[in-house]
């Protein structure tokens, strides 16, 4: 935790997923000299001063993290599994230490920033009624008729009412994230307004890795320059 960090903010990162596109576990891919995740969950701590939830499945090989984050689990009760599972019970051990906003994301967000997850948490604080933020991609060809894309994996909510949500969803057998964000009310932020839309870049396949990998090599081949 940093002295930049944000009062009882804490974070879930969903790590359970197959990686089935990818072809190997994508929390333990190299990013800039450790695991992706364990990259992740560095970039959380600068910010959050409750705990970081990670949700895995059982067995699931994952690399050494810090002893403060939480290792969590799909709770056996919902089969069909999914993200949304995830969240709620991650947003539950988040409920259990009173954590009042936390970051929801993945394992495989190289361009994370603290700076990013300030930003949507900061928008929660300063709005007590507003229930979440949830980022989108407006459609390329800017024609309304085209679908927009959300990023419930690069957003923030206030927990209580997250994991209230969530419950609700799935005890009606939902298994989408926005129907909680639907419940929640939460506001959609524009990806054009971030000062570095790349925040949103995730590597579910080996050629977005390697996109990811070049970007960064390009990044700090201009920094040292």
């Amino acid at each position: 935790m940093s002295d930049a960090s944000i009062q009882s903010c804490g974070a879930v990162v969903l790590a359970g997923g197959r990686s089935s596109r990818m072809g190997a576990p994508k929390a333990l891919l190299p990013w800039r000299g450790q695991p992706l995740l364990c990259h992740v969950v560095d970039v959380l701590r600068e910010v959050c001063d409750r705990p970081i939830v990670v949700v895995a499945q059982t067995g699931q090989p994952l690399p050494p993290l810090p002893p403060e984050v939480v290792l969590a689990y799909d709770p056996p009760e919902f089969g069909h599994g999914g993200p949304l599972v995830g969240l709620f019970a991650g947003l539950g051990v988040l409920v259990a230490h009173r954590a009042e906003f936390a970051y929801l994301g993945a394992c495989d967000s190289p361009f994370l920033s603290a700076d990013y997850v300030r930003l949507l948490v900061r928008r929660l604080v300063d709005e007590p009624g507003l229930g979440g933020i949830l980022p989108f991609d407006a459609p390329a060809s800017g024609d309304p008729a085209d679908r927009h894309f959300p990023h419930p994996l690069a957003s923030a909510v206030r927990v209580a009412a997250a994991h209230a949500a969530a419950a609700e969803v799935l005890a009606k057998s939902g298994s989408r994230p926005l129907f909680m964000f639907d419940r929640l009310g939460a506001r959609w932020l524009d990806a054009a307004e971030l000062p570095d839309r790349r925040v949103l870049r995730t590597c579910n396949t080996p050629q977005e890795y390697d996109e990811a990998l070049a970007l960064d090599r390009q990044d700090r081949g201009t920094a040292d320059a």
